[in-house]
């Protein structure tokens, strides 16, 4: 693995510690495997994805997740999933949380690396990157 290719593994996004286990280079595209250190007051704006289901397994801590309407507190060991198409978000109840996300089909994971080690987007530049990887973030509140 080159320098370049570790630095994509392993990288800073907006407050999280992310490190990219699979992509879609690994799996064909089938899936792609994140790893997350969250705190509080990292958690997304309730958001749409058009071309992927997303998974959360909690690894350590507990978060809430908010899916189509239903909230879902999982402590560690548990997990919950956003089919896509699903509007969606989740909240950090534990002072530190380390969860993987696993989305499927794989591709979304670029929207990560795309803002990687950015110290402070803009939420234009947020939103604009969700777009390019088929992601709606819902930022004013009202209903998606």
């Amino acid at each position: 693995m080159t320098t370049t290719e570790a630095a994509l593994r392993s990288f800073r996004f907006l407050g999280n510690e992310a490190i990219v286990h699979l992509d879609s280079s690994d799996t064909k595209g089938a899936f792609a495997v994140l790893e997350m250190r969250s705190v509080p007051g990292a958690e997304p704006p309730m958001h749409i994805h058009e071309n992927e289901d997303e998974f959360f397994i909690v690894l350590e801590g507990r978060m809430k997740v908010i899916c189509g309407g239903i909230e879902t507190e999982l402590s560690a060991g548990e997990s919950a999933v956003a089919q896509r198409g699903t509007p969606h978000t989740f909240k950090i109840l534990s002072p530190e949380l380390r969860s993987l996300a696993i989305l499927s089909p794989a591709g979304f994971e670029e929207f990560f690396r795309a803002l990687a080690n950015v110290e402070r987007p803009s939420v234009k530049q947020i939103a604009h990157a969700a777009a390019r990887f088929g992601s709606r973030l819902n930022l004013d509140g009202t209903a998606l």
